[in-house]
């Protein structure tokens, strides 16, 4: 006996593949945003290293802000790339370290005032939209 398909089935199939498609979003999305004011660079992040509490059952979730001119802002996107050619190096810089772990392939951190957050060759392309 053939079994026929309603509309609901087909519905209900699209809304699997919605949702998982917007959870795969979410989990590799980055945790940091880029504002730009005339020569000024503002790098808000979410602290990727800070030890886990939980307050109440939720989760604290730990900020930082790394403020940047032109000039340092295209350095750091030179160290950026420099760092992800390496297998384990530390860039020291005035305001912001880079540093790359022989364990990790694919990401840096960037490090400023005890925080700090992971960017990957992807990113790349979104610091460079920045400028």
């Amino acid at each position: 006996m053939k079994e026929k398909y309603e509309l609901i089935d087909y519905f209900m199939i699209f809304a699997i593949i919605f949702f998982m498609f917007i959870g795969t979003m979410s989990v590799f999305s980055q945790s940091y945003t880029i504002t730009k004011d005339t020569d000024n660079y503002e790098i808000k992040f979410i602290d990727e290293f800070q030890d886990q509490w939980y307050v109440d059952g939720k989760k604290v979730i730990g900020y930082g802000k790394l403020n940047l001119n032109k000039t340092e802002y295209k350095q750091l996107i030179k160290d950026i790339k420099k760092t992800l050619k390496q297998s384990e190096t530390e860039l020291d810089r005035a305001n912001y370290a880079v540093i790359k772990y022989s364990w990790v392939r694919d990401s840096v951190w960037v490090y400023y005032n005890q925080r700090a957050f992971s960017v990957t060759k992807k990113d790349i392309e979104y610091l460079n939209s920045k400028l």
